[in-house]
């Protein structure tokens, strides 16, 4: 039987929410493809501000702290100019703007990004500049199950949102989209621990914060611009007719976050 976190405020989670909501229909509206990932993130933080007071054994509180810290250095991102963007966002926004990216393109772009770059980062914010300690790792996990337990269901939903009649065109990132899979988010956000751990080490700290701009930067540049010729000529061809299917929903398209 769960027993629901008591004496816990989750009204931040909710906050972040609608932070992440606003600026998804904000960039719906200037037809800008960050929205993807960002109606993604508000849809997931909603399912975690919804199961996270019925988890039971877990540190709610800290948990909380870092979906905040971890939250808030995406919508930095979001609202930076483009010279204060750090290399690794710098390098998957660009992506967006300049190539005809697909659906799942824009969502495996950001999502790398923002769990290999900025996961580490918020945990070595939550920790104060220490390694994240070892008796939230049970809470950690708990987060990794709920995520888990619904992003292809996410997926399915953001592709329905805004490439509703091409679904099957729509998976130009195929091979590099594990990080949308059970296996991938558990993966992924290990690997965060990880080099959080490694960052918080004076000896690794600068090698670990390399690690974390330039293994993202890796994916989106090889899925844009793979070695191939062949290869690459037929992803530009498929870009170009996806382009041209892609919907940016307006105030007539159903806003629920409703999963």
């Amino acid at each position: 039987m769960t027993v629901p976190a008591v004496g816990v405020a989750f009204e931040p989670l909710r906050e972040l929410e609608h932070r992440l909501a606003v600026h998804a229909r904000r960039l719906e509206r200037e037809h800008d493809s960050r929205c993807v990932f960002t109606h993604a993130y508000a849809l997931m933080t909603k399912r975690i501000a919804d199961e996270l007071p019925l988890t039971p054994d877990v540190d709610a509180e800290w948990l909380v702290a870092l979906a905040q810290a971890f939250g808030t250095r995406y919508i930095a991102a979001l609202e930076a100019a483009p010279d204060e963007l750090t290399p690794a966002w710098k390098t998957a926004f660009d992506a967006m703007h300049r190539s005809r990216t697909s659906v799942v393109e824009d969502l495996v772009f950001a999502m790398t990004v923002h769990i290999v770059h900025d996961l580490p980062l918020a945990l070595s914010d939550v920790s104060h500049g220490d390694p994240p300690p070892e008796a939230h790792i049970y809470d950690f996990h708990a987060i990794n199950a709920i995520m888990a337990g619904c992003v292809d269901l996410i997926q399915k939903t953001v592709a329905k949102r805004y490439s509703p009649y091409i679904a099957w065109l729509d998976k130009l990132a195929e091979g590099y989209d594990e990080i949308l899979t059970n296996y991938g988010v558990r993966m992924s956000r290990g690997l965060a621990w990880y080099n959080a751990q490694r960052i918080a080490d004076g000896r690794s700290r600068a090698d670990a914060l390399a690690a974390i701009e330039r293994s993202p930067a890796i994916v989106v540049t090889q899925v844009i611009d793979p070695p191939i010729l062949s290869l690459r000529i037929a992803l530009r061809g498929a870009r170009f007719l996806v382009s041209f299917f892609r919907r940016w929903p307006d105030e007539r398209t159903e806003r629920g976050l409703t999963l």
